[in-house]
């Protein structure tokens, strides 16, 4: 008998392994090599108690993708709270929550994962574009700015993979003039 089914039974914590576990191997062997049977061992559970949770490995992905969401949403929400009630205001938190390091889905392993699921699950693809059509609807459509700030949003997704990637080494103080630029040229554009 595994020590899995002798330990007491809490659901949520369950589920925040499982996920866990899914991200780490999804970023460290890619998500055609996970299987339920990895997820389960590294998560200390039975794989009937991992399917109780999640049926297929797709709902895992689905539920890992949900979660990852579930962050990126936070982290804007409380950039989006901070911001004064003036046009340009939901770009300027998008950027802002693309260049804060202490946003959840800013560690690269977040964003590779974010990353490889939005190349593998088409479901995931449909929900990011469908969050950025939405967000794209409060920059000002139809006038001058709209274009110029989605092109400092585009930025700001510039940084974010190319964090993710590794590719520039961008200091703490040179980031924080990219995105002193970023937002200077979003209260421009709605000024």
């Amino acid at each position: 008998m595994s020590t899995a089914s002798k330990r007491p039974k809490n659901p949520d914590l369950i589920r925040a392994q499982c996920l866990s576990v899914m991200r780490d191997l999804l970023v460290s062997q890619g998500p055609e090599s996970v299987t339920l049977d990895q997820v389960a061992q590294r998560a200390g559970v039975t794989k009937g108690g991992l399917q109780y949770h999640y049926r297929s490995k797709n709902a895992l992905l689905e539920a890992l993708r949900d979660q990852l969401f579930e962050e990126f949403d936070k982290d804007y929400q409380r950039a989006l709270s901070a911001e004064d009630d003036r046009p340009g205001k939901h770009a300027r938190a998008y950027i802002k929550t693309c260049f804060d390091e202490t946003a959840s889905n800013n560690a690269i392993g977040t964003q590779r994962a974010i990353a490889m699921l939005a190349l593998t699950l088409p479901s995931c693809r449909q929900t990011w574009s469908e969050r950025m059509t939405d967000a794209l609807s409060h920059d000002l459509p139809g006038t001058a700015a709209e274009d110029q700030l989605l092109l400092c949003r585009l930025a700001g997704d510039g940084m974010w993979f190319a964090e993710m990637f590794e590719v520039y080494h961008v200091d703490g103080t040179r980031k924080a003039r990219l995105l002193a630029l970023l937002l200077d040229m979003c209260d421009r554009a709605t000024a």
